[in-house]
């Protein structure tokens, strides 16, 4: 087979022979297919077998693979160079798209992956509120940057250790876990450390435990205590935005954030994430403010023009939601 032989050769090149753990397939002892290509609902391997793909690239293949009006703008951009270490105006358009679908991205900064977007923005809201603790939930996956990787202990879930190997106990230190659905364990957290917290960060929608939506009251409940207690408030819709609704789970939710991390579909099936919301908070990162953050290829064109065509489609075409709930609906 194709397929392994190839695994063979990048089981020598690679850990496990892949760029991201989940791909090894060694949950169900299988060697992985290795992609030849992909087009709409289907993917095709180097053995010429077709799938119907229900995985989508995790989120970004909403409307298909090699969207034509997402390949045109991708190739058009290619054309004109793949980076520029500079500023474009198709960012500043894009950037009007995102705003317009979630008004709470008053300003925002495009970074290349969801792990980096979320580690700037809990960047942005300590520099904004001078504190050092952050909240986060047992089962939300947040990305690998070293303070978020942490398994729980006891008592109210502040005894963490790493959750991973390489990251210094030093890190996790500053970072409390509370039990998703559970607002009860949120408020005990804030009543023993409200002064020192500077972020609560939720996967609004838990997907990497399983899909937990939240139950009713949850959400609304995070924004009325991190609000008490001064602290922000961060929705990772990384997997949730422009997914669940255009305006992503906080519109569907009709909850707020402070601060939102988008990932996936943002940039069409290219490299890109953003992050931003409140521009008090916002104006904190550099240039304006003392919150470094940076990097040489946020912002790609090639990424950007990706992002946009998606974007577009789905503002042109906002029955696609009620059309994809539909077809989720009947699969069993």
């Amino acid at each position: 087979m194709r397929s392994q032989k190839i695994f063979e050769k990048a089981c020598e090149l690679m850990p496990g022979g892949v760029n991201s753990p989940v791909r090894a397939y060694r949950a169900v002892g299988m060697t992985p297919p290795f992609i030849f290509r992909a087009k709409g609902a289907y993917i095709y391997d180097v053995e010429g077998h077709q799938y119907v793909d229900y995985v989508g690239s995790w989120g970004p293949m909403i409307l298909g693979h090699a969207k034509d009006e997402v390949v045109k703008a991708v190739t058009a951009a290619a054309i004109k160079g793949t980076s520029f270490g500079a500023p474009t105006n198709g960012e500043v358009e894009l950037a009007e798209l995102i705003r317009t679908a979630v008004p709470s991205m008053e300003m925002m900064r495009m970074v290349n992956s969801g792990t980096e977007a979320v580690m700037s923005a809990i960047r942005a809201a300590r520099g904004y509120t001078g504190r050092d603790y952050i909240v986060k939930f047992e089962g939300c996956y947040h990305g690998h940057s070293d303070g978020l990787l942490v398994k729980a202990g006891s008592g109210l879930l502040t005894e963490n250790v790493p959750d991973s190997a390489g990251v210094p106990k030093a890190f996790t230190d500053t970072t409390l876990i509370a039990r998703y659905n559970d607002l009860d364990s949120v408020r005990k957290l804030f009543e023993q450390y409200g002064d020192k917290i500077a972020a609560l960060i939720v996967e609004p929608v838990a997907a990497n435990m399983g899909v937990v939506p939240p139950e009713d009251g949850f959400l609304q409940g995070l924004r009325d205590i991190t609000k008490q207690y001064g602290a922000v408030l961060i929705f990772d819709e990384v997997i949730t935005g422009f997914r669940l609704a255009l305006g992503g789970a906080q519109s569907y939710y009709g909850v707020t954030p402070d601060m939102t991390t988008f990932g996936k579909i943002v940039g069409g099936g290219m490299p890109m994430a953003v992050y931003g919301g409140r521009r008090e908070i916002m104006d904190c990162v550099s240039p304006i403010g003392p919150v470094y953050q940076a990097g040489t290829l946020s912002g790609n064109p090639v990424a950007v023009a990706a992002g946009t065509a998606m974007l577009k489609l789905l503002m042109e075409d906002r029955a696609v939601y009620e059309r994809l709930e539909e077809k989720s609906a009947g699969i069993e």
